[in-house]
């Protein structure tokens, strides 16, 4: 098969596997071990590819904790949350500039009034707290991938009633378009060469 094929075959591969995309969610009542992207603390910055609009981040001790908001069962310091009460907003959205692959986070409370709608450019999901386990004094470590070749592009969080909390939040972002554009030209000298061997 010559280079040019292979080329026209990856292509078509990958327009193929976009045509399918997918979204894949998973539970857990365990936090996974290992490096946040963001955990809402002080010392932190939020990644550039990371926007948030919407929400407010608490702390232990501050005004609302307990009657509006509450630290999710596995939280290791300040937590952001979404509701109706002020100083919390009753929706917010979190962006991903260029998407990501993959985005878990640890859910608080997953209530019967907390709704998150997850937006790629081939799909559109909603999930209800109550579709992962409904306990409310149980957090849940939930992990989205988009399947098929698209990308999470935001997550809205809405809740209709108390909160919805989250922490310790895990972002896979896709390589950098130039980083892309380096590996298909590394493909194209390393088939230069091969096709130069094989005509010698």
């Amino acid at each position: 098969m010559t280079f040019k094929k292979i080329l026209v075959a990856s292509a078509a591969s990958l327009c193929m596997l976009h045509a399918h995309a997918a979204i894949v969610t998973s539970s857990s009542s365990v936090v996974p071990a290992g490096p946040v992207t963001f955990g809402f603390e002080v010392a932190e910055s939020l990644p550039g590819f990371i926007s948030i609009e919407g929400g407010r981040v608490f702390a232990d001790g501050d005004a609302g904790v307990g009657s509006i908001t509450a630290k999710p069962p596995g939280a290791t310091g300040r937590w952001w949350s979404v509701g109706p009460s002020a100083p919390q907003t009753p929706v917010a959205t979190m962006s991903f500039a260029g998407g990501a692959s993959e985005i878990s986070f640890l859910w608080g409370s997953p209530d019967e009034y907390n709704v998150l709608q997850i937006n790629g450019s081939a799909f559109n999901k909603t999930l209800l707290g109550t579709s992962l386990n409904g306990d409310r004094s149980v957090g849940v470590y939930l992990s989205i991938k988009a399947d098929g070749g698209d990308l999470i592009d935001a997550l809205t969080f809405t809740s209709r009633s108390d909160a919805f909390e989250v922490d310790q939040l895990r972002v896979t972002v896709v390589p950098e378009p130039g980083s892309c554009a380096l590996t298909l030209a590394s493909l194209g000298a390393l088939g230069f060469v091969a096709r130069r061997r094989k005509a010698a």
